[in-house]
C-alpha cells in the first residue's frame, strides 16, 4: 500500500510502541514521558498549563485532564493555582518526575539520532517539516 495515511499510522504505532517498551522500565506511559519531557523543557522559565498541554500534543481536554490525573495520582505533577489567574492551575513536575527527567531526555535524545542516522539528517529535517505543513494544512480550524 502506498497510502500515506497508512505509513504514518504505522511509524506512530512503532514510536509509541518503542517509547511505551522504555517507558515501563521506569513506570511511566510513553505519554507521561512525552509531557514530563515537555514540563522539563520549560525549567521555571514559564508557566505552563493543561491548555498549553492540550495544544502541543494536539490532544483533547477530556484526554488531557484524564493523563494529567494519573500523574497527579502517580506523584509526577502538581497543580499549583496561578497567581494572576485563579481559574487557571499550573502544571509543576514533583521531585520524582524531575529524577526521571535525565532518563527521558536520554531516550529521546538516543531516538531522534537514531531517526537521523537512518534517514539522513537533512531528509529529517525536510521531513518534519512536510509533515508540520500537512498538519496545518489539515487540522480543524
Amino acid at each position: 500500500m502506498n497510502r500515506l495515511g497508512l505509513a504514518l499510522q504505522r511509524v506512530q504505532n512503532t514510536f509509541n510502541r518503542n517509547a511505551d517498551y522504555y517507558a515501563r522500565k521506569i513506570g511511566l506511559t510513553g505519554t507521561q514521558m512525552l509531557i514530563i519531557e515537555y514540563l522539563a523543557s520549560f525549567a521555571q522559565n514559564k508557566s505552563i498549563y493543561q491548555k498549553d498541554i492540550e495544544h502541543e500534543f494536539n490532544i483533547r481536554k477530556s484526554t488531557a485532564t484524564n493523563v494529567l490525573r494519573l500523574m497527579e495520582e502517580k506523584d509526577l505533577i502538581t497543580k499549583k493555582v496561578d497567581q494572576h489567574d485563579t481559574r487557571l492551575k499550573a502544571i509543576i513536575l514533583t521531585e520524582k518526575a524531575v529524577k526521571l527527567g535525565p532518563k527521558i531526555t536520554n531516550y529521546f535524545i538516543n531516538s531522534e539520532n537514531s531517526y537521523a542516522e537512518i534517514l539522513g539528517t537533512d531528509t529529517k529535517k525536510e521531513l518534519v517539516k512536510n509533515l508540520q505543513k500537512l498538519n496545518e494544512a489539515i487540522s480543524e480550524k
